[in-house]
């Protein structure tokens, strides 16, 4: 008489479909992981924006030196999509009112590091997308957001000749698309509005 013994475990069939269940979970999980991420690296690439934005209005009302000279139209913050969409400069204004160059970036003078200004290149996967001004947002190449002591007051410039009462700064993850907003107004309030 023979009998047969059934040993406990798993057959062949039920072990495919075990291990198929874990890779789906794990796959879904690691692209969930990764969306994520990229959302957090242009959450906090904005975040950052804002927060230079202020470094630049408090350099103002600190009356912080550039060159070992309080610069005469205060600090500000340059953008521009031709020139540097990876990032942007945090500056010393240093015309005063009514001067040639007056809210104007120049480069060679008025960014330099070693003088206290500041270069900030953003990940080589967010770029500035777009630069609107005005309340019917236009779209603009160019703008620079200057805070002119002592009150201060702010300043958008753009164009080389106009100024605006608001500036939306658009950041965009290169991959997925997806987009936050900076906005900065008349007043000097910088914030990520989505």
């Amino acid at each position: 008489m023979t009998h047969k013994y059934q040993l406990p475990g798993l057959t062949l069939v039920e072990m495919i479909v075990s291990i198929s269940m874990i890779a789906i979970i794990t796959s879904v999980f690691v692209a969930n992981y990764h969306s994520t991420n990229k959302r957090t690296d242009l959450i906090m690439t904005a975040q950052n924006l804002v927060s230079d934005i202020h470094w630049a209005q408090n350099n103002t009302l600190g009356l912080v030196k550039y060159n070992a000279a309080v610069p005469a139209a205060g600090w500000g913050v340059s953008f521009s999509l031709g020139d540097n969409p990876n990032g942007y400069v945090v500056f010393a204004d240093l015309n005063a009112p009514g001067q040639p160059g007056y809210l104007d970036y120049d480069d060679n003078t008025e960014g330099v590091v070693a003088y206290g200004a500041r270069r900030v290149s953003l990940s080589d996967k967010i770029i500035v997308s777009d630069l609107k001004v005005g309340e019917s947002q236009v779209s603009v190449e160019r703008v620079n957001v200057t805070f002119l002591p002592p009150d201060p007051v702010t300043n958008i410039y753009y164009d080389s000749s106009a100024t605006s009462t608001v500036l939306e700064i658009e950041l965009t993850e290169v991959q997925s698309g997806s987009k936050k907003t900076v906005q900065v107004n008349f007043l000097g309030l910088a914030e990520v509005i989505d």
